[in-house]
């Protein structure tokens, strides 16, 4: 068995005929009485094979639709559907919570809060992916390290939106490193980026490969204790080079700048074990094709070719593909391949050639035996995450710092809420005095009220919770924290914006309408108005998860909106439709305004000459309504919108579970 230079065992991992189904349709014979379709499969990957081992840096070649990030996230198991074949780590089946503690997964894009500064996203995430008895000062050092090391030092204060594409991919290349996995899984990373900066992210990857990494004793040892957090990146090169495992590459080294990734925390269990990075990759420059040790050819979900880099030209030559002079590998290997399309068979005879002269990624000396590590994944099964309160807590800070980050926005769209707060107070101002022809004004001012808040609230979830599902579908399908746990936070960051909206909102109207009334009045309705808003988020979330997507929500919301307004309590006479009235929150919500308001009024004036019916309180004003007048009445309407807030939030949260766990997290 090959060990690593610091005498611990290798790990090997390898994919056993993994084969990948989706569902598609195909129409045929369709006719006006007889819908006919025929449901098959598609097989996107065919009993592909393989293993890497750490130390290696491989490429996945091949052009659009192979089944190059398919491979990668079936391998890495973060791939939902109908996946066979097995994942090995050293001989043990791996089951998907096991791949996702000892691998990371780079998307192709960064999906991130855009917001944080690059030093607060990855403090905020080593939360998230430490050991839940790391300290915060170890917490820190781990991220003034990673930022060192992928060379985003200069740039630690800048917000993510402000990075360029190059830096970006670093900072989430730093963000997987937090955990100090062993593998590494990256679709596309160099997509987006210019020549120089998709260097610089492959150079790193090959480093994290390749190199020994140093323990926080021996850098104190060289630096002291006092310098060990601020060494200067010339001594840190040169002990860096000092430590290097594979001295083939020390003219790369010397140029390089970079502190390694340190094993100083206690969840990191992997000791001085060199990682394994996989790449699916477009058409890889030539200097970045000969960082690679390994490469895998795709065609159409079947491998062409699985071997080391330099020995991929030999096997073109042997079957008569030579290889120009001057001519980037990459570019000749996968025009070869789109010319074997052209030429019958010629795919066939790449593959079978394959199949015949090589056994899987690696041969002879470079095949691992398959001893399986057992006190490696002893650390990852005793590792402990936050506790879910804390998550919840971390995250709804999340959500008030990217709220206050974007308070433009923010203050213009509160700007347009106040207008219509302000329209409000001037078309009702002069329903101050309580007579027989303000009496339906009064109803209908209340009623906007109530309308007014349900809609804000309901509406603006419907347009942010789609655009956070990128970022749900990734943490929540890494481990980062529990779905519930992000759902819970959401609803609890909406609380206190809601009740303060409500009174700031209610304040102008009540100002100019109902300010003869006292202030109880006042506390009573904002309360009431602050929780029609927190059901009213109930009501958006669960509109955005049933159709997925803010426009399907906005366009199909019109029917639940029309019967939930009938039902409401002024466009019709509720005692019509007894047990219908209490699905609606619009319903719940005017019933509480109208009961407080009107409920100890005891004298309407009834002029004599009035031809219109005459109501002389407030009970007959509720009881022409059809409201409810007992003297619960109010607390049974605001205990019944937080059932019906809960009953949206828990239909909401198990639409949003299915969806992700049917589309997958990437």
């Amino acid at each position: 068995m090959e060990e690593e230079s610091s005498g611990q065992p290798g790990l090997c991992l390898e994919w056993k005929r993994l084969n990948y189904y989706v569902p598609a349709q195909e129409e045929s014979n369709y006719s006006f009485w007889n819908e006919c379709r025929k449901k098959r499969e598609l097989r996107i990957l065919q009993d592909v094979s393989g293993h890497m081992k750490t130390g290696d840096l491989i490429a996945i070649l091949g052009g659009s639709g192979a089944g190059k990030t398919t491979l990668l996230a079936a391998i890495s198991q973060r791939l939902r559907g109908n996946l066979t074949g097995d994942v090995v780590l050293n001989g043990m089946v791996m089951e998907r919570h096991q791949m996702t503690r000892i691998s990371s997964f780079l998307p192709q894009f960064e999906i991130n809060v855009k917001t944080f500064t690059a030093y607060e996203h990855l403090y905020f995430m080593s939360h998230f992916k430490m050991h839940r008895s790391t300290t915060k000062s170890e917490k820190r050092q781990r991220v003034s390290d990673l930022l060192l090391a992928v060379g985003l030092r200069d740039s630690a204060h800048t917000r993510i939106q402000q990075l360029s594409g190059g830096e970006r991919k670093r900072l989430s290349l730093a963000e997987e490193l937090i955990t100090d996995p062993i593998f590494l899984f990256c679709d596309e990373p160099t997509t987006g980026l210019d020549s120089f900066s998709a260097y610089t992210v492959i150079k790193t990857l090959r480093h994290l490969c390749t190199r020994r990494r140093i323990a926080k004793h021996s850098l104190t040892q060289v630096y002291g204790e006092d310098s060990y957090s601020t060494p200067s990146d010339e001594s840190i090169s040169n002990s860096f080079e000092m430590e290097v495992v594979d001295q083939s590459h020390e003219s790369l080294l010397s140029s390089w700048k970079e502190l390694p990734t340190l094993n100083i925390l206690n969840n990191s269990p992997n000791g001085t074990q060199k990682k394994a990075a996989i790449c699916s990759i477009h058409q890889p420059t030539s200097d970045i094709f000969e960082l690679f040790t390994h490469i895998i050819l795709m065609d159409a979900g079947r491998i062409v070719y699985q071997g080391r880099t330099e020995k991929a030209a030999k096997f073109f030559t042997d079957l008569g593909y030579t290889l120009p002079l001057n001519c980037n590998p990459a570019d000749f290997y996968l025009k070869t391949l789109a010319d074997s399309h052209s030429s019958e068979n010629a795919g066939a005879v790449l593959r079978a050639k394959y199949e015949h002269e090589t056994d899987g990624l690696y041969s002879g000396s470079w095949l691992l035996a398959r001893s399986y590590s057992g006190d490696y994944l002893k650390h990852v099964h005793n590792f402990k995450k936050i506790r879910w309160i804390y998550q919840v807590y971390l995250l709804i800070i999340r959500f008030m710092t990217e709220d206050l980050r974007n308070i433009k926005d923010a203050l213009i769209a509160f700007g347009f809420f106040m207008i219509t707060a302000v329209t409000l107070s001037l078309m009702y101002s002069g329903i101050g005095g309580l007579t027989q022809r303000t009496v339906q004004d009064v109803g209908g001012s209340i009623f906007m009220l109530s309308n007014e808040m349900i809609f804000t609230f309901s509406y603006g979830v419907t347009y942010i919770f789609p655009a956070s599902l990128p970022i749900i579908r990734r943490e929540v399908g890494e481990g980062t924290y529990s779905l519930s746990a992000y759902y819970v936070a959401l609803v609890l960051s909406f609380v206190p914006v809601a009740f303060c909206k409500a009174y700031i909102f209610l304040s102008v109207i009540y100002a100019s309408i109902y300010y003869t009334r006292g202030f109880v009045l006042y506390i009573t309705m904002g309360f009431l108005m602050g929780l029609s808003a927190t059901a009213a988020v109930g009501y958006g979330v669960f509109l955005s998860s049933l159709f997925e997507t803010d426009k399907m929500a906005s366009e199909c919301a019109a029917p639940f909106d029309l019967i939930f307004l009938i039902f409401g309590g002024t466009y019709m006479n509720v005692d019509s439709v007894p047990l219908l009235k209490y699905f609606s929150l619009f319903f719940y919500s005017n019933e509480a305004l109208m009961y407080n308001f009107w409920i100890d009024i005891d004298n309407i004036d009834c002029p004599d000459n009035d031809e219109h019916p005459c109501v002389k309180t407030g009970l007959e004003v509720l009881q022409q309504g059809s409201y409810r007048t007992a003297d619960y009445t109010y607390w049974l309407d605001c205990v019944s919108l937080l059932i019906v807030a809960l009953v949206f939030h828990i239909v909401s949260f198990r639409l949003v579970r299915r969806y992700i766990n049917r589309s997958g997290y990437y």
